[in-house]
C-alpha cells in the first residue's frame, strides 16, 4: 500500500473503511485474512468488523488484492468530511491584501502551529498543517489534521485511551471576505482562528445567521426552529421550540416573528438529485448537513451558500451602503475625532441599519473590548456567561469565594471580595464555566445619554429615532426593544402598608440621622450579624429586619444583595425583593456621577442576571437626583427589570416606624 493511500485511510471515518471492505471483499476471503492476521474465529466476520480499530481495518485492506488506490480515493472522496459535515462562517473584517500567496502562507502557517503548546494528556492536540488547494475560483482550502483523545474501558475493566487522527479544513475567499472552518472542537477552532487572524492581519468574527437571512439565502423550507426572546414579558415565553414538516407555512411560524431564531432545521436541496436536512446554529454561524455527501457535492453547495450569505449581507442600497452613509458625515458637528469617531459612526450606522432593515444583530468592525476601552464613559458593562449544565445565561461568580462582585481592571477580571484575578468562573448553581475570555463574557449597555445622542444625530439627519436600546457582545450590536417593566410604588406593597402611613414631623432631622447609620456595620461578620437583634447597633440592613424572614448577614457572595424578602404587591402577586443599599452621601443627594450612584447602577445590572430576583430595590436615605432616576428607569426597560426606589422619604418613615415598634 502506498503511503498516500495509508494517509487517506487514516482520515476516513471508520464506517467508510468498513463499507469499502464489505463492498470489495467476500466473507470467505475476509475469514482467511482475519484468521491469519488476528487469529480470529467468528460466526459473522462482517459483523466483527465493528469491533476492529483503524489499524486492524487498514491491515485487512493491505492483505486484500481486490482493493486498489482508486477504490481508496473514491472512499476518501465520499467520507472525508465526515458524518454531519458542516462549517462555521467567519467574516474577514479588514483584509490587508488581495491575493493568497500559497508558498508564503504555507511557511507562515507551519511556523505559527509550531508555537502552540499542548499538555501531554490534552484532549485535542498536535494540530498539523497538510496542504493548500484552490477548490473554486478565489476559494482556497487549507487542510489540517489533529489528534483527538478517545477514552474507554478495556476488557479488564481498566480505563484506557488512544488518540485518533482527525481532519479539518479552513476555506478562505478574500474577495468575498469570508473564512469558513469545518465544525470541530472549540480548542482546535480557536487555534485556527488565532492562526488565520494573525495570518490575514485582521480580526475574524463569526457571522450571525438571522431568520431573515435564512429566508433570503436558502431554498429549503423550515421544519423545526428554536426561537428566543430575551426581553419577553410576563405573558410571553422567553424560549420556544416548534416543529412541523411544513413549519414555514404554518400560522405559528408567523406568530413568533418578534422572536430571534437561535437554531433551525430546513429541508434543503443540495443539487438536482440530492436533498438533505440542513441544521443551523444561528448565533454561532454554524451550518451542517445531516446527510453524508461526497466532497465535491459538499464543497459546491457550501461555497455557493456562503457566497449567497456574504453577497446578501453586502447588498445595501443608497444610504444603506456604508460608504454612502459615511459620506453623509453625520458627525461633522461633533467633537469626535480619530478612532473614537470611527466607532461612534459605526454604531450609528448599525442602528440606522436596524431601523431600515429590522436586522436585530449587526456585525461590527471592532470587538467589545476595543469599544469598551475606547468609549468607556459611554457604556455600563455587565459580565454574563452561558452555563451548559443549567442550559441558560447566568450571573457569574468567583470560583474561589463565590462572590459576584467582579470588576474589570486593566483588561482582567478581578474579584473585589478576595482580590484575586479570575480565570475560572461559576454560575449561581455552582457549575464551573472554565476559561472564559473577557471578549466572550463582556456585555456593554449604552448609557441613556449616549442613546439620546445617537437619536439626535439620526433625527437631525434622517428624521427618525431608535425606540429601543442595544447591547454590544463579541463584535455584534444587538438591538433590544424596551420591555414593559414596571417601576413599583412602595406604598402599594402590603408589607410596607403601616410604614407608608407613618408621619414624619421633621424629615430633615430624621434623614440626617443616617449620617451615623451606614449601609452595614463596621464589624460585619457571621457572629456579629447573628446577635444583631440583641445589640443597639444600627445599620441600613438591620432596619429591614421584620419584613418577611429577612435577617442581616455579611456579604459572602451568593446572598441576595443587601436585603431580601418576599413582598406582596397590590395586584396580589408575590415577588422576591432584593435591595441594593447605599449610605447617605454628604450632600444628601444621590446623583449619577457619584461613586455611590455608579456602584448602585452596576450592582443593579449584575443583579438583573439573577433569575431568582423579581424586584430590585434601590435603597438610599437621600434624594435621588432626577437624572439618576431617569437612568434607573431606562435600565429597568433595557434589562426587563422591576424596580422600586426607596429614597430619603421612605427611609425617614422606616426609621420612625422602627423606633415606634
Amino acid at each position: 500500500m502506498e503511503k498516500s493511500d495509508k494517509i487517506k485511510l487514516d482520515l476516513v471515518r471508520l464506517d467508510g473503511i468498513r463499507n469499502l471492505i464489505i463492498s470489495k471483499i467476500s466473507e470467505e476471503n475476509l475469514k482467511i485474512i482475519c484468521k491469519k492476521e488476528f487469529k480470529l474465529d467468528s460466526k459473522n466476520y462482517f459483523e466483527s468488523l465493528k469491533k476492529f480499530n483503524r489499524t486492524q481495518l487498514i491491515k485487512i485492506i493491505e492483505n486484500c488484492k481486490s482493493i486498489n488506490s482508486k477504490d481508496i480515493d473514491e472512499t476518501y472522496e465520499q467520507y472525508r468530511y465526515g458524518l454531519k459535515p458542516g462549517f462555521t462562517i467567519f467574516n474577514i473584517i479588514k483584509p490587508n491584501f488581495k491575493d493568497i500567496e500559497l508558498n508564503t502562507f504555507d511557511n507562515l502557517i507551519k511556523d505559527m502551529l509550531n508555537n502552540f503548546e499542548y499538555l501531554d494528556e490534552a484532549r485535542f492536540k498536535n494540530l498539523r498543517f497538510k496542504s493548500i488547494l484552490e477548490i473554486q475560483q478565489n476559494t482556497f482550502e487549507f487542510s489540517f489534521d489533529y489528534l483527538s483523545k478517545y477514552t474507554y474501558i478495556s476488557e479488564d475493566e481498566e480505563p484506557q485511551s488512544i488518540y485518533e487522527l482527525k481532519d479539518c479544513f479552513v476555506w478562505i475567499n478574500i474577495k468575498n471576505n469570508f473564512v469558513a472552518i469545518k465544525n470541530c472542537p472549540n480548542d482546535i477552532q480557536n487555534k485556527l482562528l488565532r492562526c488565520f487572524s494573525e495570518l490575514l492581519q485582521t480580526p475574524l468574527y463569526n457571522i450571525m445567521i438571522s431568520k431573515k437571512l435564512i429566508n433570503k439565502v436558502f431554498n429549503g423550507s423550515v421544519k423545526k426552529g428554536t426561537f428566543v426572546k430575551p426581553d419577553a414579558n410576563e405573558d410571553e415565553v422567553s424560549k420556544i421550540t416548534i416543529a412541523d414538516a411544513e413549519l414555514s407555512k404554518k400560522k405559528i411560524y408567523n406568530d413568533v416573528s418578534s422572536y430571534d431564531m437561535s437554531n433551525t432545521f430546513l429541508d434543503e436541496k443540495l443539487d438536482d438529485n440530492t436533498n438533505s436536512t440542513l441544521g443551523i446554529n444561528c448565533k454561532a454561524g454554524k451550518i451542517y448537513l445531516t446527510k453524508n455527501v461526497n466532497a465535491t457535492q459538499f464543497r459546491n453547495w457550501s461555497i455557493s451558500s456562503i457566497n449567497k450569505i456574504t453577497s446578501y449581507l453586502n447588498d445595501i442600497h443608497n444610504c444603506q451602503e456604508v460608504d454612502i452613509f459615511k459620506s453623509r458625515n453625520i458627525l461633522a458637528n461633533t467633537n469626535y475625532k480619530g478612532e473614537v469617531r470611527n466607532i461612534v459612526e459605526e454604531i450609528c450606522y448599525s442602528v440606522f441599519m436596524y431601523i431600515n432593515n429590522e436586522e436585530t444583530s449587526l456585525a461590527l468592525n471592532n470587538d467589545v473590548i476595543k469599544i469598551y476601552n475606547t468609549l468607556k464613559e459611554k457604556f455600563y458593562y455587565s459580565l454574563f456567561g452561558y452555563c451548559y449544565s443549567c442550559n441558560e445565561e447566568t450571573q457569574l461568580f468567583c470560583d474561589k469565594c463565590s462572590n459576584a462582585n467582579l470588576k474589570i481592571i486593566d483588561g482582567k477580571i478581578f474579584c473585589l471580595e478576595c482580590g484575586e484575578i479570575i480565570n475560572n468562573i461559576c454560575c449561581d448553581e455552582g457549575h464551573n464555566i472554565y476559561n472564559l475570555e473577557l471578549i466572550k463574557i463582556l456585555r456593554l449597555i449604552p448609557k441613556k445619554e449616549f442613546i439620546d445622542e445617537i437619536n439626535n444625530l439620526l433625527f437631525n439627519n434622517f428624521g427618525f429615532r431608535l425606540d429601543a436600546s442595544f447591547t454590544i457582545e463579541g463584535n455584534h450590536l444587538n438591538i433590544h426593544k424596551y420591555s414593559s417593566s414596571e417601576i413599583l410604588d412602595y406604598s402599594s406593597v402590603n408589607e410596607f402598608d403601616e410604614l407608608s402611613k407613618t408621619v414624619v414631623n421633621d424629615t430633615e432631622k430624621t434623614v440626617n440621622s443616617y449620617e451615623k447609620i451606614k449601609e452595614k456595620c463596621k464589624k460585619c461578620s457571621n457572629s456579629s450579624c447573628s446577635i444583631c437583634d440583641k445589640t443597639q447597633d444600627k445599620c441600613i440592613m438591620k432596619l429591614f429586619v421584620g419584613f418577611g424572614d429577612y435577617r442581616p448577614s455579611p456579604h459572602q457572595g451568593q446572598e441576595f444583595g443587601d436585603v431580601n424578602f418576599k413582598i406582596t404587591y397590590k395586584d396580589g402577586k408575590v415577588y422576591n425583593f432584593v435591595g441594593i443599599a447605599k449610605s447617605r452621601p454628604k450632600t444628601g443627594i444621590l446623583n449619577l456621577s457619584s461613586k455611590e450612584g455608579r456602584e448602585m447602577i452596576q450592582q443593579i445590572l449584575t443583579m438583573s442576571h439573577d433569575k431568582r430576583v423579581d424586584v430590585i430595590g434601590a435603597i438610599c436615605p437621600a434624594k435621588f437626583h432626577d437624572q439618576l432616576k431617569q437612568e434607573l428607569y431606562y435600565l429597568a426597560k433595557v434589562t426587563n427589570t422591576k424596580l422600586m426606589i426607596l429614597d430619603d422619604i421612605f427611609m425617614s418613615k422606616l426609621l420612625i416606624y422602627k423606633n415606634k415598634r
